[in-house]
């Protein structure tokens, strides 16, 4: 394979974990939780891959996963919290345009 892989196994476990247990959790809190609990996923594995992730990603992991922390504050605000998650849904969609066109002129 030539892709690297910027997932150590245990830390692939370790956010498992924190994806299953959100999704029990998530059957008895409130439904706008489980935007927080995979936010909070989110943010666990970009710590995790920032520092072997390539120059496109980890600019993108920079850029965005700040923004997260004060995401939380507005969860009761629900029209400043979907612009959050919609801002964030943009620019991983320019990250992953990027990597695309990256891959299609083999760079």
């Amino acid at each position: 394979m030539s892709e690297n892989w910027v997932l150590k196994e245990d830390e692939a476990i370790e956010l498992l974990a924190l994806l299953i247990s959100s999704a029990r959790i998530q059957l008895d809190e409130p439904a706008r939780y489980a935007p927080m609990r995979m936010l909070t996923a989110t943010e666990r594995l970009s710590s995790m891959i920032l520092e072997r992730s390539s120059d496109k990603s980890r600019e993108f992991l920079q850029d965005n996963m700040e923004r997260i922390p004060d995401m939380r504050m507005e969860m009761s605000d629900l029209p400043a919290y979907t612009e959050g998650l919609e801002a964030l849904c943009r620019s991983v969609a320019e990250c992953l345009l990027r990597h695309s066109q990256a891959k299609e002129s083999g760079a």
